[in-house]
C-alpha cells in the first residue's frame, strides 16, 4: 500500500490498448467535474461513473480506479466501504493528508493514495497514471490478496510470532474485540478460512517472515489455542 502527496507519474497513458475504467465519488459538483474532465481528458481512462458520494457507487462493470473526495466540512467515508473498494479497485482520496480521518482511511481502510485538495491538477493526473499502471498490470498477474492495512500487517506481525489475540491487544493498547475484528478482516483478505491459514498464507504474500521450523511449531500452536 503506497500513500503520497507527491505523486509521480508512472508513464500510463493507455498503451497497448489497455483501458482504465474509473469512478468518481465526490459530494462538491465543481471537485466532481473536474475530476471528470481530468480522467476524461487523458488517453486510456474511461470513466464509468460520478456520483456524490462511494456510497451511491452501482457501475455495473469492474472499475479499475476509484477516486473519492474526502470533504473536511463533512462526514469522511466509511472505513469499511473504502476497505471494500480497495479489495479490487485501486483507491484514490482527494484530501488533505494532515487530517486524522484521511489517516484513518489509508491506515485502516487501505486507500491506496492520497493527493491534496489543493494539489495542481497535474499532480491528480500523475497520480490516477501511476494507479491505472498499477491496476492494469494487476490484470496479467497471478492473483493476490488485496493490500493489509498498516494496523493489519501490524496485528498479522503479531499474530505470526505467536502471540494470542489477548497478548497483541496489550501489545498495541487495543481491546482484544479489535484485534478479533483485525484478524477476521486479514482472514477475508487472505482468503483463509482457519487462523492457521491465515498465518500461512501470510507467510506465502510475504506479511510474516518465514520462520525456522521450532518457531513455525510455536505460531501453529498459538493459532490452535485462540
Amino acid at each position: 500500500m503506497a500513500t503520497s502527496v507527491n505523486p509521480v507519474d508512472h508513464g500510463w497513458h493507455g498503451q497497448r490498448n489497455q483501458v482504465c475504467t474509473v469512478a468518481i465519488a465526490a459530494r462538491h459538483p465543481l471537485v466532481r467535474a473536474g475530476a471528470v474532465w481530468a480522467a476524461a481528458a487523458e488517453n486510456g481512462f474511461r470513466v464509468v461513473e460520478s456520483v456524490e458520494s462511494v456510497d451511491a457507487l452501482a457501475a455495473a462493470e469492474p472499475i479499475d480506479l476509484v477516486v473519492v473526495e474526502v470533504d473536511p466540512q463533512g462526514p469522511p467515508p466509511c472505513t469499511a466501504t473504502i476497505t471494500e473498494l480497495a479489495r479490487s479497485s485501486k483507491v484514490l482520496l482527494l484530501a488533505s493528508a494532515s487530517d486524522p480521518a484521511t489517516r484513518a482511511l489509508v491506515a485502516d481502510g487501505g486507500a491506496h493514495l492520497v493527493v491534496e485538495h489543493d494539489a495542481e491538477v497535474t499532480d491528480l493526473i500523475a497520480a490516477m497514471r501511476g494507479l491505472a499502471a498499477e491496476a492494469v498490470a494487476g490484470r496479467t498477474q497471478p492473483h493476490r490478496p488485496a493490500p493489509l492495512s498498516r494496523r493489519e500487517i501490524e496485528t498479522m506481525r503479531h499474530i505470526g510470532n505467536g502471540l494470542t489475540y489477548r497478548q497483541v491487544a496489550r501489545r498495541m493498547g487495543l481491546s482484544e474485540a479489535t484485534v478479533g475484528t483485525y484478524a477476521r478482516r486479514i482472514r477475508e483478505k487472505l482468503n483463509a478460512a482457519t487462523k492457521i491459514e491465515m498465518v500461512m498464507n501470510a507467510m506465502e504474500f510475504g506479511y510474516v517472515v518465514r520462520p525456522g521450523t521450532h518457531r513455525h511449531g510455536a505460531v501453529l500452536a498459538s493459532a490452535r489455542n485462540d
